[in-house]
């Protein structure tokens, strides 16, 4: 059965058009009536949402910050369901000036760009499910911080509110009707092996398979690398935070479109202690999850791109609210 799009022609013409009508031309609560569940499943880094009402009051709250928010959409991967419905991976970067206090501190008036992974499960052009990964590193970066001081900052007012620090686990999750799978697909599967000898087994010379020698990695927190050693200085980071970390590839979706490489969109996880020092500090002892997504571009078997997203000041947040559950750990 082919997707109901309603004036849009594709699948991309219609993820890139509900943003523009809920953002860019303020539809908002209206728009987010038409097109998100009124009990919709929102899985986001930040925190788990099971209200269209929800949704609605995080939007107002980031347009009082950033009034000129434009979401700039870079790729969507997608594919359709027999029952006429669609998973799709939209990857775009929100421009804008932080104008408006709010739980980004005072407004400093400085150009935010962050990138953003949102993947949706659509049926009848309604969003079901979305699970959503922004990189609040970067945001932290553009306003002159620091992701732990950005997440330190967030947990206390979290607890002068006397509300829990918001991030997700699996723990928060309810069980919706999509069943997220692996496509069945031989670059993919190449693929997903190569970063599960990666990211699962910690045999980082998986980088030599994998990437194109002169791959360009965009990292969270708005950082780009270049070339392999790059990637394994990053990898490492986050390996040696978490050295017993399981990687799991949740969902994998495919497309192949002429004059394009091959772009596969991963939404994965990793789950692990904070018991090594790397990338996150100290070590905690924290359990944290790392909800993860990625789009990768891949040329005759090499990945030439990737666009890796993690919301490093939820990972802060889940360390901190660790530390001061089991230490009172003394203020940065």
């Amino acid at each position: 059965m082919k997707p109901d799009l309603g004036i849009y022609a594709s699948v991309p013409d219609f993820i890139y058009g509900i943003t523009r009508e809920i953002w860019e031309d303020r539809g908002i609560g209206g728009k987010l009536d038409k097109y998100y569940a009124p009990d919709i499943l929102l899985r986001a880094a930040t925190g788990f949402t099971n209200s269209n009402r929800g949704v609605t009051a995080q939007t107002l709250q980031t347009l009082h910050q950033f009034p000129n928010r434009q979401l700039v959409g870079e790729d969507v991967v997608w594919t359709a369901y027999d029952d006429g419905s669609f998973l799709s991976s939209h990857r775009l970067t929100s421009v804008m000036t932080h104008t408006g206090d709010g739980i980004l501190g005072p407004a400093q008036g400085k150009v935010v760009r962050s990138r953003i992974i949102a993947d949706c499960w659509v049926r009848d052009q309604v969003v079901v499910e979305e699970w959503l990964v922004r990189d609040q590193a970067a945001f932290a970066r553009c306003l002159g911080l620091e992701p732990r001081a950005l997440a330190r900052d967030m947990v206390e007012r979290e607890r002068r509110q006397g509300v829990p620090v918001s991030f997700f686990l699996p723990a928060h999750d309810r069980p919706g009707k999509f069943q997220p799978t692996v496509q069945d697909d031989q670059v993919v599967a190449s693929v997903v092996s190569h970063l599960t000898r990666l990211w699962h087994n910690k045999e980082t010379a998986a980088i030599l398979d994998l990437y194109f020698h002169g791959a360009a990695f965009h990292a969270p927190g708005g950082d780009v690398l270049y070339g392999h050693g790059d990637i394994d200085t990053f990898v490492l980071g986050y390996l040696a935070s978490f050295p017993d970390a399981t990687y799991l590839v949740e969902s994998a979706l495919v497309n192949r479109e002429p004059e394009q490489p091959v772009r596969i969109a991963l939404r994965w996880s990793l789950t692990g202690s904070h018991s090594g020092f790397g990338h996150f500090g100290e070590p905690s002892g924290a359990t944290v999850y790392v909800m993860g997504m990625s789009h990768l571009h891949v040329t005759n078997g090499r990945v030439v791109a990737e666009y890796m997203v993690t919301d490093e000041v939820s990972i802060w947040k889940q360390i901190l609210a660790h530390l001061d559950a089991s230490t009172g750990a003394l203020r940065p």
